[in-house]
């Protein structure tokens, strides 16, 4: 059996290199041209965008660093510790695994009051959040989350990464079940219950507002048909935004409860089995909840994609003028006819 086993572990592995190169491609296309279409399309210029082109920042990270060093490390799982990683490189998987989360998390976060404040607060809200109100909360998550990561790549934290991407010579202490248990519930429970408070929150202000405009407690009927239509298209980016916060929790979720089971009930895995088929659900479940993450930077250009109607429509113009540059590079020039300096007089 303990053959068959290592034959399915290594089908396992090889799946999951597939899956991390696939991601890391994926991933590096989807979230660029999330920021070229921010960069071109002034439609885009405006604080909520810039918040979704920071996520999509953080979510390149993963596609440019944290995918690939993951495979890295996957490739070196059966070799001996004197062929592992170096120490330095090591404690930057670590660092960039942590600052990524950090910064997508708290980002959500952000977003989630930003868009509380634009339901509550309509008629103030440009005042409230403009451009340089952005950047400085975008310079605190980054600040944060660059703190969080520094002490997360220091040997006296005795973190691996979230992701374990810091595997080998980066040894665990018996700090990191208490730095872990500190990032999981900073840089997850706390972020994500304020997430979905802050959402409840505008679907009860949204709701209310909505009542008033059918009522007619707002104003007259031209100007409540012309709030219901703003408040409508305020809901569909709302309901974009938390589709983003729920695929980050199903995605994240799962490996944060692992991990937690990993540290305080060891014994969640019957070690003592000998099972073949137990142990391949073993085997696919750890590969569904390391890759979850990973493929949750993914995620997000898609949602945007489908689901924004400002990204949808600059992605069709920056499709139809790819599109017409390669029709016109490929139009054959049409040959000059000379015609008779004689017959151009008589005309």
């Amino acid at each position: 059996m303990a053959s068959s086993i290592k034959e399915f572990e290594k089908q396992v592995f090889l799946a999951e290199r597939i899956l991390l190169i696939s991601i890391a491609i994926l991933t590096v296309l989807g979230n660029t041209l999330v920021l070229i279409l921010t960069w071109r399309e002034k439609c885009l210029h405006e604080p909520s965008k810039y918040f979704v082109a920071f996520l999509a920042a953080a979510d390149l990270l993963v596609g440019i660093f944290v995918a690939p060093l993951s495979y890295y490390a996957v490739l070196l799982y059966d070799q001996p510790a004197s062929v592992l990683l170096s120490v330095h490189l090591c404690r930057f998987m670590t660092w960039i695994d942590t600052f990524a989360l950090t910064t997508s998390i708290y980002t959500l976060t952000v977003i989630s009051f930003d868009r509380y404040l634009k339901i509550s607060k309509p008629f103030r809200y440009k005042t409230l959040m403009t451009t340089s109100t952005t950047k400085k909360l975008l310079f605190i998550i980054v600040f944060v989350s660059a703190v969080i990561a520094t002490y997360s790549a220091t040997p006296c934290s005795g973190s691996h990464g979230l992701l374990a991407t810091g595997s080998g010579v980066c040894s665990s202490s018996d700090e990191g079940e208490v730095f872990e248990t500190f990032l999981s519930i900073s840089a997850f429970f706390l972020p994500d219950t304020i997430i979905l408070v802050m959402y409840g929150l505008i679907f009860i202000v949204a709701h209310r507002r909505n009542k008033k405009l059918v009522n007619g407690g707002l104003s007259q009927t031209m100007i409540n048909q012309k709030k219901r239509t703003t408040l409508r298209r305020d809901l569909k980016v709302i309901r974009m935004l938390l589709i983003v916060a729920g695929v980050f929790i199903l995605c994240w979720g799962p490996w944060i409860a692992w991990t937690r089971l990993w540290y305080y009930y060891y014994d969640f895995i019957n070690w003592e089995s000998d099972s073949e088929s137990y142990w391949r659900r073993v085997d696919i479940l750890s590969l569904v909840v390391t890759t979850l993450p990973l493929f949750n930077s993914l995620c997000n250009p898609i949602i945007y994609a489908c689901l924004d109607q400002k990204y949808t429509e600059a992605f069709k113009r920056l499709v139809k003028k790819i599109t017409f540059r390669k029709k016109s590079f490929g139009r054959q020039p049409q040959p000059i006819q000379l015609v008779p300096l004689k017959n151009r007089l008589h005309n």
